[in-house]
């Protein structure tokens, strides 16, 4: 693999393979059954809830619709996860695996994108209660219009960046998921390709999705060229049939549709009738056949960009990154306690027990604590080192 120092080059070649996902016909079949099923499923299950509601059951409607999500996210992982175990045999090892050993490959790992979404939601939630609490503080008569000012366009930008950063994280796990990687591996893989890789990932993320944009644009425009002209011969020949099937009998010229804006509207009726299921086949695959490049696309990068890197012992690697999260997490409430301490001092309050023969400057050797990694001066009391975030005895 070409390298620059620590960083990889940026492959074109990589957009253009990707495109050899259209010749996988195994993954865009799967992925277009999983898309039929899910909606079938989920459909049943809104018609189903409509009968509730009709008689006024709407909390049973509303479980029912919650129940049919569930059941249509978890289809639709199963199928979406074995496709993508498809597509990550052919990018690795050239090989084609039948469908049924991806389906039970999918059946005990798909949960892990359940999981590593959970785990990825945990930062949005925190970000959101602050401000949550930033913005109840800014209810404060006077300060508050002020604070209102800075916060409203600061956290807009934060929850941004926030989701995009969680959108390009996400752009790697799919393929560690369709490789097999559990939890553990997944977020060591994830924090050291991100912290090698950040730059180049960036790119082949804005790359692959304008890719998809031009293509998919391509496809839509080319299927609502097709809609117009079957639309234009349904509102020609006005084929009575099809709007009698969908309101039980009522044709033209009837009261109710005269009072709902007569011909339009049954013109829109004819036409959801006559195309609604084929045209949601076409779109299905139109969307199949673009989740197939990306996640071909997906499996590509992830290759290229761990081809250089050394995961074996990647249990002691989880404690080291679990270890530095943790430092930064107690350096970062030392911090706080800090600040909350000067607040204090500035107010006037006494924050601790303290008589005048203690000052708090000119510090001795017995009150602080050195690094034995680094040597930085930390507090007596600190856990571990502020510099370098080593654990200190």
């Amino acid at each position: 693999m070409e390298t620059t120092g620590k960083e990889s080059f940026f492959k074109f070649e990589i957009l253009i393979k990707s495109f050899e996902a259209f010749q996988r016909l195994k993954a865009i079949i799967l992925l277009l059954v999983t898309l039929i099923v899910t909606g079938a499923v989920v459909y049943g299950f809104l018609t189903l809830s409509k009968h509730f509601a009709i008689r006024g059951s709407f909390g049973a409607a509303g479980f029912i619709v919650f129940v049919g999500l569930i059941i249509g996210s978890i289809i639709f992982l199963i199928g979406y996860t074995a496709a993508g175990k498809i597509l990550m045999e052919y990018a690795k090892n050239r090989a084609s695996i039948p469908v049924i050993d991806s389906i039970i490959f999918s059946l005990f790992s798909f949960y892990r994108f359940i999981t590593a979404g959970i785990i990825l939601a945990i930062i949005p939630i925190i970000v959101a209660i602050i401000s949550l609490v930033y913005f109840f503080i800014a209810k404060i008569p006077d300060l508050g219009k002020l604070l209102a000012f800075i916060g409203i366009p600061a956290f807009t930008i934060i929850f941004s960046l926030m989701f995009f950063a969680i959108l390009m994280i996400s752009f790697m796990i799919a393929p560690m998921i369709f490789e097999g990687n559990n939890i553990k591996e997944i977020i060591v893989k994830a924090f050291k390709i991100y912290k090698k890789h950040a730059t180049l990932i960036f790119g082949y993320f804005i790359f692959i999705y304008v890719v998809l944009f031009i293509v998919g644009a391509l496809f839509t425009v080319l299927s609502l060229v097709s809609l117009s002209l079957t639309s234009s011969v349904l509102m020609a020949t006005k084929p009575t049939y099809l709007f009698n099937d969908m309101f039980g009998g009522y044709g033209y010229g009837s009261p109710f549709m005269g009072m709902m804006g007569g011909g339009p509207i049954s013109y829109l009726a004819m036409f959801g009738a006559f195309i609604g299921f084929g045209i949601s086949i076409i779109y299905m695959l139109i969307t199949s056949l673009l989740s197939a490049y990306m996640m071909l696309g997906q499996s590509y990068i992830y290759l290229d960009v761990t081809s250089d890197m050394n995961f074996d012992d990647v249990e002691a690697q989880f404690k080291e990154v679990t270890s530095k999260v943790k430092s930064n997490i107690d350096k970062y409430k030392e911090k706080a306690s800090s600040m909350s301490v000067n607040n204090n001092l500035n107010s006037g309050e006494n924050p601790s027990k303290q008589t005048p023969n203690q000052p708090e400057d000119n510090k001795t050797e017995d009150s602080v604590k050195f690094c034995p990694n680094c040597g930085t001066r930390n507090p007596a009391d600190a856990k571990f080192c502020e510099n370098c975030g080593n654990k200190l005895e």
